[in-house]
């Protein structure tokens, strides 16, 4: 299945922010298929704009998200999914293409939660908390899930 195969409808797919290495984020267009979750990297680091001096303003601005922050589109850049619409998104390839990127069996979903708490440092980003997966292994996942989308029904299309 590729991504063009995959028509982004109303509760089959979110987007989310996950922090990884303490302090770097990059945030990820998660597809909610029959038999997998499909974790595709869609942006880089994001910081909030600002600071005190002007090389720091700077260089914030450019990792900043400008647009309509509500809209969980505009935290996707394009060129990341031009880089994988003609991969087959189930059978690992995506991987291949970016070590970010994830392919979860839903068989592999022991829990999944949500967690209503803003999270510390998302400054102008509005989120509705947190959705966490844990899978078998116990590997636990964090995903703050970004702009107007919720949380609770996130989680509860995860662990049916």
């Amino acid at each position: 299945m590729r991504l063009k195969d995959f028509p982004l409808k109303e509760g089959n797919h979110f987007v989310a922010m996950e922090y990884y290495a303490l302090i770097l984020n990059r945030t990820f267009l998660v597809l909610l298929t029959k038999d997998y979750l499909v974790g595709i990297k869609v942006h880089g680091l994001i910081s909030a704009p600002g600071g005190s001096d002007e090389l720091t303003k700077a260089i914030t601005a450019l990792l900043a998200v400008h647009g309509n922050l509500t809209d969980p589109s505009s935290y996707i850049k394009t060129k990341y999914l031009d880089a994988i619409k003609e991969v087959d998104l189930l059978d690992g390839s995506i991987i291949a293409k970016n070590r970010s990127n994830f392919l979860i069996p839903r068989g592999d979903v022991t829990n999944a939660w949500y967690n209503p708490r803003p999270k510390w440092g998302m400054g102008p980003y509005p989120h509705d908390g947190r959705v966490y997966i844990e899978t078998a292994g116990r590997k636990k996942r964090e995903f703050i899930i970004l702009g107007n989308q919720s949380g609770k029904r996130i989680a509860e299309r995860i662990y049916v």
